[in-house]
């Protein structure tokens, strides 16, 4: 999530305690179109918050290839990112907030990193989509689920901030 308190920090320190693990991590934009939907533009939304591989000391692999995983229940297309898909596994980073356009029990989180970011362009156009004919929270709940269920995501580190953008829980 773009905009978190200490990101570089906290980045850095999930990135150790992984390669201290035994793990070769790197770091997958996972922010569907923003950066004008490029490579270059989306590393460039990185280093404006202190994520780059000199600060962080981890690979940032940005591409835009996205994998299609198949369909939830309900027929929604699910997609991730091509080099998350094909890695060991996945860890998601990511701010859990109230979102500023729509209210229900899933709002910003991972399950909306999962479902619209990792997604790359294909994924944030095909759930934005959904999104608009069946609802925010059906829509990401059940992408993000599916994801989920494809085996490739390892576990999920949620950041939460209180009213003065400090982190007061993760």
């Amino acid at each position: 999530s773009r905009g978190i308190a200490n990101l570089p920090l906290l980045v850095r320190a999930v990135g150790e305690w992984l390669k201290a693990s035994g793990a070769r991590p790197f770091i997958v934009p996972s922010m569907g179109s923003h950066g004008g939907a490029t490579p270059a533009g989306q590393q460039k939304v990185l280093a404006e918050y202190g994520i780059t591989e000199k600060e962080i000391g981890i690979p940032i692999r940005s591409q835009m290839n996205a994998v299609h995983l198949g369909n939830t229940p309900e027929g929604f297309d699910v997609f991730m990112d091509q080099l998350a898909y094909e890695s060991d596994g996945v860890v998601v980073f990511n701010r859990i907030k109230p979102h500023t356009d729509f209210s229900g029990r899933t709002e910003s989180g991972w399950l909306k990193m999962l479902a619209i970011g990792l997604g790359k362009v294909q994924g944030a156009r095909t759930c934005h989509r959904y999104c608009r004919q069946y609802g925010y929270e059906k829509s990401i709940r059940a992408i993000g689920s599916y994801s989920v269920a494809s085996g490739k995501v390892l576990c999920a580190l949620g950041v939460i901030e209180n009213e003065e953008h400090k982190i007061c829980a993760v």
